[in-house]
């Protein structure tokens, strides 16, 4: 005899209703100054070293302008750190999102609270389909807003442009090169 419970358990498991579920560790602090310290974001990066793909969360009861450069360039430094490619996978190494006193005091929603807050965060709360829900969508509007990065794609694009151009140039140098020792060769 099947009991209901269980019935209804596979169900929701056949149904493909459990959605991809993501590892995160957070670092979360309340109004005090320069709180987020060099050893909290190493040992927040010791995680993401040690569990590939979670996601690093700062959370800070302090509005934006309160967090002091410092804090802000640790962070900064472990967030591109964070959004190179796992080895082997398709996904970063571990998205950093940072969320401060607008975001944790939201009433209804991360669109209004950012509408509410103004300047660049309201161009945030204006835009159609972003889906805060998806931390790593979060990360990337909370690396712009906090942390001053471009848009992970702005930045992706940016990083393969370079690459490109490096490996062009490699190959340019190399091929001026042979002809350089062609030339002598047949000079002999």
């Amino acid at each position: 005899m099947t009991s209901s419970c269980g019935t209804q358990r596979r169900s929701v498991i056949d149904d493909a209703q459990d959605a991809f579920t993501d590892l995160v560790f957070g670092e979360a602090k309340s109004f005090g100054r320069d709180t987020f310290k060099p050893e909290d974001v190493g040992n927040l990066r010791a995680l993401a070293e040690r569990f590939p793909g979670a996601v690093l969360a700062f959370a800070t009861l302090r509005l934006p302008n309160e967090l002091s450069s410092t804090e802000l360039e640790s962070i900064r430094t472990l967030a591109l750190w964070g959004r190179e490619y796992v080895d082997g996978d398709f996904r970063t190494r571990a998205p950093v999102v940072v969320l401060t006193g607008i975001e944790l005091f939201a009433g209804f929603s991360l669109d209004d609270a950012w509408k509410k807050a103004g300047g660049e965060h309201a161009q945030f709360g204006e835009a159609r389909g972003l889906e805060t829900a998806n931390l790593r969508i979060l990360a990337d509007v909370t690396q712009q807003l906090y942390l001053g990065l471009p848009s992970y794609s702005s930045w992706h694009q940016a990083k393969w442009e370079r690459i490109h151009a490096e490996r062009k140039a490699r190959a340019d140098a190399e091929g001026a090169a042979s002809e350089v020792a062609a030339n002598e060769g047949g000079s002999n």
